[in-house]
């Protein structure tokens, strides 16, 4: 019997059948909000956050090299062995410590970054140097839980179908934080509202959201939901 920890948390996504389906909603609305931006394929691209690659492997089409960063060795490693795309370069590195030329690049993705931002001034730090990092005209993308992430109703789903574990202690108007688990490690999060990311974010970005309700209910995946989404996808320009 396997046993299921964040180094291997791929091989459970592809296991389990509502987790599947719910990332796949994840990836596929991500992907129409990238189509809306990017008529053709940019130069470069940044994922932030970028766990195993998985999320690198959407902005494949989209760019034609790829830098993937992420805090997780063990998680570098993965996205290393399992990589295929021969643009595509790893560096385990806090999105903080990693180093870059400025306009580096077309176009910055971040998918469940920012919930591991724990106060405003850092997500204005993250916002300022993604800014520095693009281009002029250049591109950002971002996956965020939604509203209904801490919801009870979401809460006992997670727990009882996909093994997630979340405690949240502090509720405020822009956030609601606390600390969530899969395995034995509980990783100390915070959900900001989208709303508020998007208020926060618009002195560097022209942020839009994607209409992740109307998309699953268009192409049919209604039946393999089981509640509302509960994510977010924030894309737009730099400023």
């Amino acid at each position: 019997m396997t046993v299921y920890q964040w180094q291997n948390y791929d091989q459970y996504k592809s296991e389990a059948n509502q987790v599947r389906d719910y990332y796949d909603s994840v990836h596929r609305c991500h992907e129409l909000a990238l189509q809306e931006m990017l008529r053709e394929p940019c130069g470069s691209a940044l994922d932030i956050a970028c766990g195993h690659g998985e999320s690198t492997k959407i902005l494949e089409d989209y760019a034609h090299s790829l830098v993937g960063v992420d805090s997780s060795d063990d998680l570098i490693d993965i996205a290393i062995a399992q990589n295929e795309h021969p643009r595509t370069q790893y560096y385990c590195s806090t999105f903080e410590d990693f180093e870059a030329e400025d306009g580096s690049f077309d176009l910055v993705s971040a998918a469940w970054y920012w919930n591991h931002v724990h106060c405003e001034s850092g997500l204005e730090e993250a916002a300022k140097k993604i800014h520095a990092l693009l281009r002029p005209g250049g591109y950002v993308s971002f996956v965020v839980p939604g509203d209904s992430f801490t919801s009870r109703r979401i809460q006992d789903i997670a727990r009882e179908g996909f093994h997630w574990n979340q405690a949240w202690t502090h509720e405020m108007p822009e956030a609601t934080e606390g600390v969530f688990s899969y395995d034995d490690t509980w990783i100390r999060t915070k959900i900001w509202q989208p709303f508020f990311l998007m208020r926060k974010f618009s002195a560097w970005f022209d942020l839009s959201t994607w209409d992740v309700k109307a998309t699953l209910v268009r192409e049919g995946r209604l039946p393999h939901l089981c509640s509302e989404p509960p994510f977010e996808i924030l894309y737009g320009k730099a400023r």
